[in-house]
């Protein structure tokens, strides 16, 4: 099924409307390394639809990512989240919640803080936002 065709398919629920920070205020303000990493994710509504949508990550840090997408899911909602880092041989797969959704140079995305994480995925996290 192609990206357009599952995003026909979803219901027109749990949307939420994106907020804008002031520079240097809130969404910047993180205690832990993040680094840019443009990769495919897979993110699904665990509350809702068993279906993952296909998303972009924008950032990670070893404590959330923030991903790009036009459906925004409301604060609060948790979430499953999976995708890939350069040069690790497994996904990081985690669970989540929704923190924050936001504009960002003109697109839209979800700030998602990880809850529980599968296998070595947090200290790959670590290494790979330490590494430059």
């Amino acid at each position: 099924m192609t990206t357009e065709e599952l995003l026909l398919n979803l219901p027109f629920v749990r949307v939420a409307e994106p907020i804008r920070f002031p520079p240097g205020t809130g969404a910047g303000q993180r205690g832990t390394p993040r680094r840019l990493l443009r990769a495919d994710a897979r993110v699904r509504d665990a509350a809702g639809d068993d279906r993952a949508l296909p998303l972009e990550v924008d950032e990670v840090s070893a404590t959330g990512a923030f991903v790009l997408s036009d459906l925004l899911l409301p604060v609060g909602s948790p979430v499953e989240i999976a995708f890939s880092l350069p040069h690790c041989d497994h996904d990081v797969v985690a669970a989540g919640r929704v923190v924050r959704v936001e504009e960002r140079g003109g697109r839209t995305g979800m700030g998602i803080q990880f809850e529980r994480m599968a296998g070595g995925a947090r200290a790959s996290l670590r290494a790979y936002t330490l590494w430059q």
